[in-house]
């Protein structure tokens, strides 16, 4: 638990760091910058995402290897894809029955921002997914079952010990109460297949897929803005919006059963 609690403090702290570090250099280089600049922001986001691969990498903290993908498992990845394009709609929704006092937005203008060029597109929706998915599964998860091991919890509730704990850290170092429910989620969803495969490679598909939508609707919509009701997508009309999500629950619930079923002997 040490080493996970080490992690943790690790990211977070080469992303509080970064962000400040970046102010001060490009509010020295450039005056008229403000601290919730878009370029700044993604300048920020490149730096801290290169730092914390090349951190656990050097640490030897994450290993990656080939050995998951020499097993070919394309029809897992296939399910996992599918999951990915049928749970945006559905937990989009369910993020819309949160109290509103709850769904304070610290980022979303300037998210909307970082996705308007490929090189936001690049970092938001691949670099620092894949950095996520080093730290918070191919890390952190390996750390709390062998901790579980060494205190003689085995089988699933080491499992779900370990799910639980780094969902629920994943879902806290986003630091944005609007994204907090939705991280936790695929927290949960993302470390189940984790556990199950060894691989971040399977995560880390669904966790790209989950941050191109937000880059798709951008391109799309671009007059809508990202803390829009989610009926406003479907031009007002709530039963379009309900047959989609119900259209996407149709994909991604035949995924998941999939995906458990391929995995359920592992």
């Amino acid at each position: 638990m040490i080493n996970s609690i080490l992690y943790f403090i690790a990211f977070a702290v080469i992303q509080v760091t970064v962000s400040l570090g970046a102010t001060m250099v490009c509010k020295m280089w450039f005056p008229d910058i403000t601290e919730t600049s878009s370029t700044l922001l993604l300048i920020a986001s490149a730096i801290s995402s290169v730092l914390t691969i090349a951190l656990f990498w050097a640490c030897k903290w994450f290993r990656g290897n080939r050995d998951y993908i020499r097993t070919r498992p394309w029809t897992t990845l296939l399910w996992a894809a599918l999951l990915g394009i049928g749970s945006i709609l559905p937990l989009a929704r369910l993020e819309e029955f949160i109290p509103q006092s709850w769904k304070t937005d610290l980022i979303g203008d300037e998210l909307f921002g970082m996705l308007q060029t490929p090189e936001g597109y690049f970092l938001i929706c691949m670099l620092a997914p894949l950095a996520e998915e080093i730290v918070f599964r191919g890390a952190m998860i390996k750390a709390m079952t062998a901790w579980c091991e060494k205190r003689g919890i085995m089988g699933w509730r080491k499992e779900w010990i370990a799910i639980g704990l780094s969902a629920a850290l994943f879902a806290v170092v986003h630091f944005n109460p609007a994204q907090i429910p939705h991280a936790l989620i695929m927290g949960v969803l993302l470390a189940w297949l984790f556990v199950k495969t060894q691989s971040i490679v399977p995560a880390f598909i669904i966790h790209w897929i989950n941050n191109s939508s937000a880059y798709v609707f951008v391109k799309l919509y671009p007059n809508i803005p990202m803390d829009a009701p989610l009926v406003d997508y479907f031009h007002g009309n709530e039963r379009t919006l309900m047959l989609a999500v119900i259209y996407s629950l149709m994909i991604a619930l035949p995924s998941l059963y999939q995906l458990i079923r391929i995995n359920r002997k592992k």
